[in-house]
């Protein structure tokens, strides 16, 4: 990755707190991760391990793929998001959406 590129993630992790996120959305992809895990867990490892999904942070899970995810996972977490986000001269601002 580029360096532009990763300053862009870095300021849009500082904006993740600010913009509004279906969380519906984002809720499933955490649930189906977990389950991926759970199964990973039980067949590789052999572990009867209970895992449960309690209070998720939907913002960290945010930044969490903004920095680690693969480019098809921060598609679809883009595919959440509710707002307009404006790219201007290198910088990313939250711009709002006129009915």
């Amino acid at each position: 990755m580029q360096r532009g590129e990763l300053d862009l993630l870095r300021q849009f992790e500082d904006l993740i707190d600010k913009i509004d996120i279906d969380e519906i959305g984002i809720k499933e992809k955490i649930k189906a991760e977990v389950e991926r895990f759970k199964k990973f867990q039980q067949v590789v490892l052999g572990s009867k391990e209970k895992i449960t999904i309690k209070d998720i942070d939907i913002r960290n899970y945010a930044k969490y793929i903004l920095r680690e995810g693969r480019e098809v996972e921060k598609r679809e977490l883009l595919g959440c998001l509710r707002g307009k986000i404006i790219l201007n001269n290198k910088q990313i601002a939250l711009g709002i959406i006129e009915p």
